[in-house]
């Protein structure tokens, strides 16, 4: 009973980790939760879908409203506000997916999810390079860049939603 209650403790304090950053968690954190008595692996998936929930809720609210009253206000205090929008984007995208892999059913689900925003990365990278040639120069360059990465970011958050909707409702 001690192991499980230390297990549980690791992966609640885990949740608060995946703010920082992307990042691919390994089969076994995952076999952990699984390997759990059942009403003990429920209430840990708990942990994982409020801030799931959370995250995904602040990105798809803000769609289309960015900086709308900086826009007025010039360039520069618009790439500002995008920047700072940006950086939430990045930090909401960060709980969505790392919370989302300890929603996966199984190790097979896991490795699927992975790979598939490991794709969309490289097609995220490339639609950036394709961003920033359109946009080469100019102070609107910044702002049009980001706007182009929150579409593409929350567009991603979206396709994982709808997904695996069952995982974060069940």
């Amino acid at each position: 009973m001690k192991f499980r209650a230390s297990v549980l403790l690791i992966f609640a304090s885990a949740a608060c980790f995946y703010a920082q950053a992307p990042s691919n968690i390994s089969p076994a954190q995952l076999q952990a939760v699984i390997d759990l008595p059942r009403d003990e692996a429920v209430k840990l998936r708990e942990t994982y879908k409020g801030p799931l929930k959370s995250a995904y809720t602040r990105q798809m609210a803000t769609t289309g409203k960015d900086c709308l009253d900086e826009i007025n206000q010039g360039q520069q205090p618009y790439n500002i506000c995008m920047g700072s929008k940006e950086e939430q984007a990045d930090k909401d995208f960060a709980i969505f997916y790392n919370n989302l892999q300890m929603l996966c059913r199984d190790q097979d689900q896991l490795a699927t999810l992975q790979a598939f925003h490991a794709k969309w990365q490289v097609y995220k990278e490339s639609a950036m390079k394709a961003t920033n040639a359109a946009w080469p120069d100019g102070t609107g360059a910044p702002g049009f860049a980001i706007q182009v990465y929150l579409s593409l970011v929350r567009d991603h958050m979206r396709e994982l939603h709808e997904i695996y909707g069952l995982n974060i409702s069940q």
